[in-house]
């Protein structure tokens, strides 16, 4: 056992290592090549042709070398292909960025492996999925509250959420919350991301419509920031975006230092600003898959999260985007919110397994990340957590949206049991 803990611990140590390597960085191209090849090898394998799906997984993988989600792939076809050579050497390179595969790739992994190849790969595993970090729970919103994704603070503490599917903003204030505002009275069928504007004494929030949301529809629904007072509700702006729900989604929210608001648009990739009555397009992504959190810089440039690709840099003064690099192990896909928190850059991650908070440090010429570390993961109360909030007295986020749990219509899907939703506060 001495000898295999060994093993597996030198896997771990092989991603610290790997961040201290060059960063490797994606282009465009190779995002397209890599999504490409990846649905050939898709086609291929749902027409039972598991050989030729491995090497349109492998051609995947050498165009997107980072990407954990093409890696899992390749480990599953080469256990399903009896490859025990490149199973392991994938499965080992999935440790080391702190993943752990689906039950059901580590059986077959089980299976397939000679016990000394297994056994320090199941002690990787293991360790990356045990509890880390400490948070406490400071709320729990009623099961009758659905799909709560957004979570903002006012300046005398007081939190407030944001619901996808019941389409309404809350106040967290004693046993019940406190509705704030009904989407639906305003056309706004589901709220995403919310901000508390100290500036302006409102209360900020991102709308539109998903598949979840109980009203409106794909080809008829808006999106856009709304702006409300957080005392009495009352709609105070609302700023709606060119087109229907069919080609965009506002999802976050960012107000700058200097007050200026930015939106992420998930479906129509890209960043709007508030420019008067309208939504002005501040930065275009054709490259990304889909936009979400955002965090400003010291310098004044925003960070953002892709929740499909990694993380780009936007600059406010060129409107230029660029992808950050990333050292070789690094698991970037499925970040949510994306917050500044006491200096620190946090990433809420909820792609992968474990489902984590990280920290991310970025390189002084800000063009790539040098390390992420997972701070909270496996935490009671983790549901597919999203977004998280900043505050003097600490780091709040939902921890418990329970996404999946959710189908077209906000209907629970077969088998699913809604639970009180669980917000946190990092320790």
């Amino acid at each position: 056992m001495k000898k295999f803990l060994g093993l597996a611990l030198s896997l771990l140590l092989s991603f610290q290592i790997a961040g201290a390597s060059e960063p490797v960085f994606e282009t465009d191209e190779q995002f397209e090549a890599g999504r490409a090849l990846r649905d050939e090898g898709m086609k291929a394998f749902r027409a039972g042709d598991a050989k030729a799906a491995l090497l349109k997984m492998e051609e995947a993988l050498g165009n997107r070398p980072n990407n954990t989600q093409l890696l899992g792939f390749v480990i599953f076809l080469a256990v399903q292909l009896d490859d025990a050579d490149r199973a392991a050497e994938a499965a080992t390179l999935y440790a080391a960025s702190g993943q752990a595969p689906s039950a059901g790739i580590q059986r077959g992994l089980s299976l397939l492996l000679a016990a000394e190849r297994w056994a320090p790969l199941k002690i990787a595993f293991e360790a990356n999925v045990a509890a880390k970090g400490k948070a406490t729970l400071v709320y729990s919103v009623p099961t009758d509250m659905k799909l709560i994704e957004g979570i903002a603070a006012a300046p005398d503490g007081t939190l407030f959420v944001s619901s996808v599917v019941s389409g309404a903003l809350y106040a967290l204030e004693g046993e019940t919350p406190r509705l704030i505002a009904d989407g639906k009275a305003y056309g706004m069928d589901s709220f995403f991301g919310i901000t508390f504007d100290a500036k302006r004494g409102s209360l900020l929030a991102t709308y539109g419509w998903v598949p979840q949301s109980t009203s409106g529809s794909a080809t008829v629904s808006k999106t856009g920031v709304a702006e409300f007072d957080a005392t009495t509700g009352a709609l105070k702006n609302n700023w709606v975006l060119d087109g229907t729900a069919e080609k965009h989604q506002i999802a976050d929210i960012l107000v700058g230092r200097d007050g200026t608001i930015f939106a992420s648009d998930a479906s129509g990739r890209a960043v709007y600003k508030v420019s008067g009555d309208a939504l002005e397009k501040a930065f275009d992504l054709p490259g990304s898959l889909s936009p979400q959190g955002m965090a400003e810089t010291a310098s004044g440039d925003l960070i953002l999260s892709d929740w499909g690709r990694g993380l780009w840099r936007l600059d406010r003064a060129s409107g230029s985007v660029s992808a950050l690099g990333a050292p070789m192990g690094t698991h970037l896909v499925g970040i949510d919110g994306l917050v500044i928190h006491q200096g620190k850059l946090i990433g809420i991650q909820n792609a992968g397994t474990p489902q984590r908070l990280i920290e991310i440090v970025i390189s002084k010429d800000g063009k790539s990340v040098t390390s992420v570390q997972s701070i909270g993961q496996m935490l009671d109360g983790f549901d597919e957590p999203t977004l998280g909030v900043s505050t003097p007295t600490g780091f709040y986020f939902v921890a418990g949206s329970q996404w999946p749990k959710f189908a077209a219509g906000g209907a629970l899907r077969d088998g699913a049991s809604h639970k009180e939703t669980a917000i946190l506060k990092l320790q």
